[in-house]
């Protein structure tokens, strides 16, 4: 049994090492895994602990989202400068703060990031990873994920956020004794409080008569938009009001803005980029649809189901988990367009249903996948290390 984030006896076996962590991550936006950080930072920080979030500052693709997003929350942030794939000077920063902060816990998320940590620390601190995907979509990112299955070996614990991420770790030959899955988790008050706004619904051009279909993610090919667009195709030839909204960005942007012109489509699917009003973009949504190929546990599928809104997503990585098809959600293949469309017209002709099946995903999201239920597994794998 997990125990409470509020008890006194956890806090009680820390009084003679209490917990200094800090948390190390090579930002590229606010994503799933910044969204993660920031999250089981809140989470941690309202108990008490020494909580510091560290970002590798990648020079060449400056991403500070995640800095602002956490000293908004009275979340500490620490910067660490690199100027290119390998810095010494980073290794160095890093070894340095750890030493003056005396953190005694490294809790890190990525690639880059596991890279710089497994450098600095020399096995001298408690080391945790969390591997929120291993992205192969590209020779490059195959390497980069045969690279850090050799070095995170060297962790204490390492997370999965699904089962489907445990497997690929264990093939690489990661000891199963080191790894344990940890569901991502939400801010439940910060989705479920949003109101309608129109002024928003107008700032997009949009008007009372129009659907709105939307998706959040990055807009990368394991994200899967190309199939969401030819499903767009169809959907508005059938419902001619309706209108979809991507919101991210990402290196395949030109691309799809080019495929959305091709299908004469470019009125109705809006480019929104990376935007920080999520929450109240939500609230406008008739549907969620996340078409990814690859996931592990999609943030922005959570976040969508926290808000109340009924959701579609393919049956990859631990998404099955969190949907029952036809009760909390649609469940599709990846890379079927048609399924796409076919599940779209479905929440949109069945009010009703829709809205019961969004009531359901919320109930679940509440029971199951909170901030809070996040950071208290978090937290045994920290009392693990530290006791």
């Amino acid at each position: 049994m997990l125990y409470s984030l509020h008890a006194k006896p956890l806090m009680n076996k820390f009084k003679s090492k209490e917990p200094r962590i800090l948390h190390i991550i090579s930002s590229s936006g606010f994503l799933g895994a910044e969204n993660v950080v920031l999250e089981l930072a809140k989470e941690t920080t309202k108990v008490g602990y020494w909580v510091t979030i560290g970002i590798i500052e990648n020079r060449n693709n400056l991403h500070m989202e995640l800095a602002e997003k956490a000293r908004e929350d009275g979340i500490k942030v620490q910067i660490f400068p690199c100027r290119g794939r390998f810095d010494g000077r980073t290794i160095s920063s890093i070894r340095s703060f750890i030493s003056s902060r005396q953190a005694n816990i490294l809790h890190s998320h990525g690639y880059k990031s596991n890279f710089y940590v497994s450098l600095a620390n020399r096995g001298h601190m408690s080391w945790v990873v969390t591997n929120h995907l291993w992205k192969k979509t590209t020779f490059a990112l195959k390497f980069y994920a045969y690279l850090d299955s050799l070095l995170i070996r060297r962790a204490n614990k390492i997370v999965a956020v699904s089962d489907e991420i445990v497997d690929a770790m264990m093939h690489r030959g990661i000891p199963s004794v080191k790894i344990t899955v940890i569901d991502n988790g939400v801010d439940l008050q910060r989705f479920s409080n949003s109101q309608r706004n129109n002024n928003l619904r107008k700032s997009f051009g949009l008007n009372e008569s129009n659907k709105i279909i939307g998706t959040i993610g990055s807009l990368t090919e394991e994200k899967g938009h190309i199939y969401l667009l030819e499903a767009a195709r169809k959907v508005i030839d059938v419902v001619p009001e309706c209108r979809f909204l991507i919101i991210g960005d990402g290196g395949q942007r030109q691309f799809l803005q080019e495929k959305t012109a091709h299908l004469w489509l470019s009125e109705k699917i809006l480019f929104a980029g990376s935007r920080k009003d999520v929450p109240e973009i939500l609230s406008m949504l008739d549907a969620f649809v996340l078409p990814s190929i690859k996931e592990g546990l999609p943030m922005a599928l959570l976040e969508a189901m926290a808000s109340k809104v009924p959701v579609i997503a393919t049956s990859v990585g631990a998404i099955p988990n969190v949907i029952e098809d036809g009760i909390n959600g649609l469940l599709i293949p990846p890379k079927n367009s048609d399924a796409i469309s076919e599940a779209i017209n479905k929440m949109l002709s069945n009010g009703d249903s829709a809205k019961e099946m969004a009531l359901k995903g919320f109930e679940k999201v509440r029971d199951h996948y909170s901030s809070k239920q996040m950071a208290e597994k978090y937290l045994t794998v920290y009392q693990e290390l530290l006791t």
